[in-house]
């Protein structure tokens, strides 16, 4: 990597970090009475996954966005906008789920950022194959946590 993409790289690292960071203020807490008595479905993993998995998710987040930043002008206005709105939409779960205590405000937000994801794929998968590989774990993950979320909001209906 040449040295004048360090900065950049490094840019995109932070924001992501800072995303994390954001996110993890509202982070479960093991005394969190009101997690500890919200159903969960068998598919839920031990808390030590989440962050070992969204550790390394957040390193390809920052790498897709550093590259995105490096395509051409017209493409990367709107590869940028996506890459941001779902940083933005990424960093809202913890506040909206944890912090609301929202099953519903949770799916909802894991469902944009799905969507989200989906459009950014799609945009970059012509422009950028390295970017397109590591959003796929991301997407993958997200609708993991989206089939998790939605699961915890319908169960009080049933």
């Amino acid at each position: 990597m040449r040295s004048g993409k360090l900065p950049v790289y490094a840019f995109f690292f932070m924001l992501s970090a800072f995303a994390a960071f954001f996110g993890s203020i509202f982070g479960v807490d093991s005394n969190n009475e009101w997690y500890q008595n919200l159903y969960k479905p068998d598919i839920v993993p031990p808390s030590y996954v989440f962050s070992v998995v969204w550790s390394i998710l957040y390193v390809l987040i920052a790498i897709v966005g550093a590259r995105i930043y490096f395509i051409s002008k017209k493409d990367h206005k709107k590869g940028m906008t996506l890459w941001l709105a779902q940083l933005a939409v990424n960093a809202l779960f913890s506040p909206l789920f944890f912090g609301f205590q929202s099953p519903i405000l949770g799916f909802m937000d894991t469902l944009v950022l799905f969507i989200l994801l989906i459009l950014l794929v799609i945009h970059i998968q012509r422009f950028d194959r390295i970017a397109f590989y590591c959003l796929l774990p991301y997407v993958a993950w997200v609708g993991f946590a989206m089939t998790i979320a939605f699961l915890i909001m319908i169960h009080p209906f049933l």
